[in-house]
């Protein structure tokens, strides 16, 4: 939520609790089912999922600005 307090603030944006609720759900249904799917791909419980997913996105982002390319 103080993600979209900041975003708020920096951008002059107003949204309602319930636009912050929804907006915060709609995240942690897509994040729950892409671990979810790297779980049963890989044949691993959710955290190892996760900590994948997360090292991948790490990954990309390091390669994405020439960081260790």
């Amino acid at each position: 939520v103080s993600y979209f307090e900041w975003v708020q603030d920096l951008q002059n944006f107003f949204w309602t609790e319930e636009e912050i609720n929804t907006k915060l759900r709609d995240i942690l249904i897509r994040a729950f089912h892409e671990v979810l799917a790297m779980s049963r791909k890989e044949k691993l419980g959710m955290r190892l999922a996760a900590l994948m997913i997360g090292i991948r996105r790490v990954e990309k982002a390091m390669l994405w600005r020439g960081l260790y390319a």
